[in-house]
């Protein structure tokens, strides 16, 4: 089974990236480094904004 995370569909009003894992623990270590990497998070900020929207981010997992 593997998971998926789009981020416009999270909340980007235009990044189009879609993040998969084969756990939720994976599929959000992969949210976390494209976050870091393309929109300028830092460990403390993608912290910050996983723990006020876990459960938001929850619904929008998909599965395969």
């Amino acid at each position: 089974m593997t998971l998926s995370l789009n981020c416009k569909e999270a909340g980007d009003p235009v990044c189009t990236h879609t993040m998969y894992g084969n756990t939720e623990e994976e599929l959000l270590a992969n949210a976390k480094k494209h976050g870091i990497e393309v929109h300028g998070y830092t460990e403390e900020t993608w912290n910050e904004e996983v723990s006020k929207n876990l459960d938001h981010f929850r619904k929008l997992i998909k599965t395969s």
